[in-house]
């Protein structure tokens, strides 16, 4: 009977440890100053103001119209402008690829899944050329590779990041590109909570051309 006891005593205590291990599972509540360190201001010598996300090393993805037509490009790393290298541009998806070195940031990966009907999406950038801004929404839908979310942005934030979670790793599931308006005569009223952005799955396309 003792020896049971001392059995029982243990498997309860195994069960403790395992209950305890569940429920300190990573949580996906809003991104952390580590991964939001991958998103960069961009900007051009046209006078182009725009943001940007490592997504490998000494590599930072930006949207094509913000440096179409520029000369020079730079983007903020560590504080300060640094120069750095067109590599590739896609008009048609408003993508482009700038070379800078980028220190020690660590990348932000690019999600593999598609995603869900109302998951929860972050969009970060710099609007306006000021400081970062992150803000929450959720997935709408999907427009032939144009991903619709409630997350609002503003001019500026064009190639930032699209963020997604899953168990509490932030993925980029696609690139910023502008936020939706409606004609209302002869001008554009912007949407409060509309954005619009390339896919992940558009991104990786790209980018393995160059690859």
């Amino acid at each position: 009977m003792q020896s049971t006891k001392k059995i029982i005593g243990a498997l309860l205590v195994c069960l403790g440890l395992w209950s305890t291990q569940v429920a300190a599972a990573p949580e996906c509540v809003w991104p952390d100053d580590k991964t939001l360190e991958a998103i960069l201001p961009v900007a051009t010598d046209h006078g182009s103001h725009a943001s940007g996300v490592v997504f490998a090393a000494n590599r930072v993805l930006t949207a094509a119209h913000a440096v179409e037509g520029a000369e020079q490009y730079f983007v903020r790393v560590n504080g300060g402008f640094r120069s750095a290298t067109l590599l590739l541009i896609d008009l048609a998806n408003d993508l482009a690829v700038l070379s800078v070195n980028t220190h020690n940031i660590q990348p932000m990966p690019l999600a593999a899944a598609s995603p869900s009907q109302s998951q929860m999406v972050w969009a970060v950038g710099f609007p306006k050329a000021q400081g970062k801004t992150t803000s929450s929404g959720v997935f709408q839908r999907n427009r032939a590779g144009a991903l619709h979310t409630s997350a609002p942005i503003d001019s500026g934030q064009s190639g930032g990041g699209l963020l997604s979670c899953e168990q509490g790793s932030y993925q980029l599931l696609g690139m910023l590109r502008g936020y939706g308006a409606y004609l209302s005569g002869d001008r554009y009223v912007k949407l409060e909570n509309h954005s619009v952005s390339v896919a992940a799955a558009t991104i990786q396309r790209f980018i393995g051309t160059y690859q």
